[in-house]
């Protein structure tokens, strides 16, 4: 499908990572094939936008703007998905003692939406909004494994070179067999998968069979999760993951009844 042109400027978007916070013309052009008037006329209208910044003393330069940051405060304070789990994940992780993270499925990479720490201990090598691969982990498979057959077929096709490389699956066969065991036993447990010495336990917060879910997840070392009663703590997590499930869908219906009442007044 043929980008629009507000869609090829959000490109140069893409071209941002932890590794690489400033870019400038050239590396516009390079990576994304475009003339160097074309790259300045995109500079400046993100520019424009406050969602690029020129950095001064520079010969050129630009990182991310002050709009980024506003969206990024909007999006952890009105959420209503983070809004709604928030204390759920809380209280998990003061009944568990764990750390707790809700994460986002985005195509090719997950993001934590949001995290809870026990006694300010963080586990965390990633945190909210840094992209982490989708071939490892709790929260990925758990979250893949409820998807279409098409999707998990697309999904394997894409990673399976990596998934083989990890060990976890080395034909899509076995691929599509891991997926239908977790979905069918409702969670994943990871053991140093992300992190050699972190385990990490997964379910699913389902809110429409349309879309992927959610993953709810609580992180230990795996020395820990050696004297954790696994059972107990998926029992929690499914319970805390059904609440927020319930949460969502009343506040879903709440937010429809009001719509058609106003549309009813005009």
């Amino acid at each position: 499908m043929a980008l629009s042109s507000f869609g090829k400027i959000l490109t140069v978007l893409d071209l941002f990572s932890v590794s690489r916070p400033v870019i400038n013309v050239d590396v516009i052009c390079e990576e994304l094939g475009l003339s160097k008037p074309t790259s300045y006329r995109y500079l400046k209208e993100l520019v424009s936008a406050d969602i690029l910044q020129r950095l001064s003393g520079t010969s050129g330069d630009y990182t991310l703007g002050p709009k980024i940051a506003v969206m990024d405060y909007i999006s952890r304070t009105t959420d209503p998905l983070v809004q709604i789990s928030i204390p759920f994940m809380q209280e998990i992780s003061e009944k568990t003692e764990l750390c707790c993270l809700l994460t986002h499925l985005n195509k090719d990479y997950c993001i934590d939406i949001h995290h809870e720490v026990f006694n300010e201990i963080s586990l965390l090598s990633y945190g909210r909004g840094c992209p982490r691969p989708v071939f490892m982990g709790s929260s990925p498979k758990v979250i893949m494994a409820h998807l279409s057959k098409q999707k998990i077929h697309e999904y394997y096709q894409q990673f399976s070179h990596e998934l083989d490389e990890v060990g976890f699956a080395e034909s899509e066969d076995a691929f599509i067999a891991k997926m239908k065991k977790i979905k069918k036993q409702g969670y994943y447990l990871s053991r140093g998968e992300l992190d050699p010495n972190i385990s990490g336990l997964s379910v699913p917060v389902k809110f429409s069979s349309k879309e992927a879910p959610l993953a709810l997840t609580v992180l230990a070392s795996k020395n820990r999760f050696e004297f954790i009663n696994t059972d107990k703590l998926i029992e929690i997590l499914k319970e805390h993951a059904e609440q927020i499930e319930k949460r969502f869908l009343a506040l879903s219906e709440n937010h429809q009844l009001t719509e058609y009442r106003h549309n009813e007044d005009h």
